[in-house]
């Protein structure tokens, strides 16, 4: 018995048909791909991408020999090799007890699949910080009739700052949780800053990191290739009972706010958080000027043209300063 890494293509086609055999899918975005081989015969596989591990499969003729805790050693063993210490795990509900048993902590799950974890830094930290930063501006305990948003801002439009007025209006506090992921034209500094500056007169709003437990890579990766198949459907059913058990319960928050969508991804994950969150979720129309619903991909595009009064004339004005720069250097950053 021998674990071996996947590098060539004939490799991972392999591990596909072992995925397949068993019910599963390969992910194309893995980083890594380890896979157990007996007497040259494919009988278990593991990969990850970044922290999460996933497509575990293990031949059903070898259940009961604790293959799947090897491949997961295996691939922990190398992944803190490479300096990453906490490990995330994307699996069929039903193996939950057999990851608990290797130490992983239950974060969510839904009637097909779970969402667990072990290693440095926990769900636990990362709500511990965002209260830190919530007392940081308004000391005491925290009431529980707060208001949320989570918004990517690539970049923050009028409508964005829209939306987030009629939500603070409704609440004596509004947490406004901006996408950590660096996957946007913009970076989340940038996005998080952008954020900050438009909200700045709203004394009831506080901007805060979404974390890696809010529309991540980890908890729904979808999201940013824009794509719902089966697979991410059950990531965004994740992403949304994580923030209502977790996030919602543990920091007071008792309505969460989303806009409109006409993009039929959008629309579908709206309507996952409502079946989610219930009448804790509120959708309202998207703010539009001269008729025209305002967009964040608009403005994208006309930063990319040059038309910067434009684009300009879109977003918050104590962003408009902020944002002309940054249009200056955007083409540097599009794939070649």
């Amino acid at each position: 018995m021998e674990i071996k890494q996947a590098l060539l293509p004939v490799e991972i086609e392999r591990v596909k048909a072992f995925l397949a055999a068993v019910g599963l899918g390969f992910d194309d975005r893995a980083e890594e791909t380890l896979y157990l081989e007996e007497d040259e015969k494919m009988i278990g596989t593991v990969s990850r991408a970044g922290s999460l591990l996933e497509c575990l499969a293990v031949d059903p003729a070898h259940q009961g020999e604790n293959l799947a805790a090897v491949l997961v050693q295996a691939m922990r063993e190398r992944m803190f090799a490479a300096g990453i210490t906490h490990t995330l795990v994307f699996t069929k509900a039903v193996y939950s007890p057999q990851f608990a048993e290797m130490n992983f902590r239950l974060l969510a799950s839904t009637d097909k699949v779970a969402l667990l974890e072990t290693g440095a830094g926990s769900i636990e930290e990362a709500l511990a910080g965002l209260k830190k930063r919530i007392q940081g501006k308004w000391p005491g305990i925290l009431p529980p009739d707060s208001g949320a948003i989570v918004v990517n801002c690539n970049p923050i439009t009028l409508g964005h700052l829209g939306l987030i007025e009629y939500a603070a209006a409704r609440h004596p506090r509004l947490y406004v949780f901006v996408v950590e992921e660096n996957r946007s034209l913009f970076t989340f500094e940038e996005r998080f800053s952008l954020v900050y500056l438009a909200t700045g007169a709203l004394e009831n709003v506080l901007v805060l990191p979404s974390t890696p437990y809010i529309v991540s890579q980890v908890t729904f990766p979808g999201y940013f290739l824009k794509s719902m198949d089966e697979k991410e459907e059950e990531h965004a059913k994740l992403d949304a009972v994580l923030f209502k058990n977790r996030f919602m319960s543990e920091l007071g928050i008792a309505k969460r706010y989303l806009g409109t969508e006409t993009e039929a991804f959008m629309v579908r994950y709206n309507d996952i958080l409502q079946k989610a969150l219930g009448e804790t979720v509120e959708i309202i129309p998207r703010f539009t000027q001269d008729g025209t619903r305002i967009s964040a991909s608009v403005v994208r595009g006309l930063l990319l043209e040059g038309r910067t009064e434009a684009a300009l004339s879109l977003v918050p004005p104590a962003t408009r300063a902020m944002l002309s720069q940054i249009g200056k250097v955007l083409h540097e950053r599009l794939p070649r």
